[in-house]
């Protein structure tokens, strides 16, 4: 059963119903979670801060399938990186935001698709990008934000002073309960190329590749085990 963003009025409704016959709860959020905005937002927007603890700055439309088998399309959302939570807004920018919980996946994007999903890091339940999957191995990009404070004092010369949120990317491949870190460096790439190495190298200049981009990272491993 698919909906289309058109019906967001009808996909909230229905999804809240589904959540509670199944004993999926989604619940309201609350404001503690957030103390940089009077309203939780999806894309919180405060004086004296940049940025957002949010993994996305504007909220992307996402195709979500929850564990009782249902997909709902375009629903916008965003993933509160500290908590590994995932929230969807369905009535606009000034609705309430609602948490998701018992999903599946989530997908974002057309032409270059991003998939996330929970994984167990060092047996704890983290929001993971998959990046690549073979066999048994699983290779992932975990993102956090860190709220960097401002330094100095202000002054009449010095300009305004902000609080920023610094985002930052892991990469690990994951094999059962077992994790190692990839690095994005030339060392890190030789190791995790092999005998492909020099042709990595020729494949990331032509196509100008950022390994520590996440969807450039994902080109990487599909040239190199596909």
């Amino acid at each position: 059963m698919k909906k289309s963003f058109k019906t967001v009025l009808l996909i909230s409704m229905g999804m809240m119903m589904a959540f509670s016959t199944k004993s999926q709860v989604i619940q309201t959020v609350k404001s503690p979670e957030n103390i940089h905005s009077g309203i939780f937002r999806l894309n919180p927007k405060s004086d004296g801060l940049k940025g957002t603890p949010f993994l996305f700055e504007e909220p992307p439309l996402g195709n979500i399938s929850l564990s009782n088998g249902k997909h709902y399309e375009e629903i916008p959302f965003n993933i509160l990186l500290e908590t590994s939570k995932v929230y969807i807004q369905t009535g606009g920018d000034d609705s309430q935001p609602l948490e998701l919980r018992n999903w599946d996946w989530i997908k974002v994007g057309m032409e270059e698709e991003r998939l996330f999903r929970m994984e167990y890091i060092s047996g704890k339940p983290q929001i993971a990008e998959i990046l690549y999957e073979k066999e048994k191995e699983k290779y992932i990009a975990i993102h956090t934000k860190t709220l960097v404070q401002a330094t100095g004092s202000r002054d009449g010369y010095s300009g305004p002073q902000y609080d920023t949120y610094k985002a930052g990317i892991d990469f690990l491949l994951i094999n059962g309960m077992q994790s190692s870190e990839i690095k994005t460096n030339s060392a890190g790439l030789k190791d995790l190329a092999g005998d492909k190495y020099d042709d990595l190298k020729v494949f990331i200049k032509s196509k100008k590749i950022k390994p520590e981009n996440p969807t450039d990272m994902r080109k990487i491993l599909i040239f190199l085990f596909d």
